[in-house]
């Protein structure tokens, strides 16, 4: 009988798929069009304020890009801002599609009466079409950190999502691909982490991948569940 009253996840890279290099510089290609900015330098600008960005800069994904052309000295008018807004929200959209086999797993958690969460880093995007991908209502709770303004591995995001399902960190899977260092920031608080290594997925963006990990590790969702039994 498993000991664990949850399992916790995190979403880019884990419930979804990591996103390439060339795919992200595609989606910030057609953001900097919209926005009528030089590519080279929007893309320098995201990249440079990731830690802004995913603790709310901004507020909106318009506001956050209009705080973002703000720093390179553009200003956007409000039609122009909401059309590039669509079009990143499209593409993030379009990277946070979950894995194939992400809503069996999540329906086999809570098959086994587990309670199931999310911990996320990220902009603007992710809490707004969260509520409509198909393993949202598999989802008890999620946490993002552009919502709660803290980053990963900061021990309060992994603890809002503990206290928002009703158990203690020690009583918690956490799985995640090992970005924002979340593995060693899940274990500092006393959950049991795993890093989901995929296969071929090692050379995806990640912001922050911890330097090594010595702990858990599975190379595909499904091999969670064993974890659990």
């Amino acid at each position: 009988m498993s000991t664990f009253r949850a399992v916790v996840l995190d979403f880019y890279g884990t419930l979804a798929p990591g996103r390439s290099a060339a795919q992200q510089a595609v989606a910030r290609a057609a953001q900097a069009a919209a926005l009528g900015m030089d590519q080279g330098l929007l893309d320098a600008e995201l990249s440079a304020t990731v830690d802004e960005r995913f603790r709310g800069a901004g507020g909106s994904v318009a506001g956050s890009l209009a705080w973002v052309a703000h720093r390179l000295g553009a200003e956007p008018d409000p039609a122009t801002l909401e059309r590039a807004a669509e079009v990143r929200l499209a593409a993030e959209r379009s990277f946070g599609e979950p894995r194939p086999d992400a809503v069996g797993v999540l329906s086999a958690v809570r098959e086994r009466g587990l309670a199931v969460g999310v911990v996320s880093d990220c902009s603007a995007e992710l809490p707004l079409y969260f509520p409509d991908l198909p393993i949202a209502p598999l989802v008890d709770t999620a946490v993002f950190s552009f919502v709660l303004g803290i980053r990963k591995p900061d021990p309060r995001i992994f603890t809002a999502c503990c206290t928002a399902l009703g158990v203690a960190p020690d009583e918690c899977l956490y799985v995640g691909d090992g970005g924002s260092d979340e593995l060693a920031g899940a274990t500092a608080v006393g959950m049991h982490a795993v890093h989901l290594d995929v296969p071929g997925e090692d050379q995806g963006v990640v912001y922050g991948r911890h330097a090594s990990w010595e702990g858990a590790r599975i190379t595909a969702l499904p091999q969670l569940l064993p974890l659990l039994d």
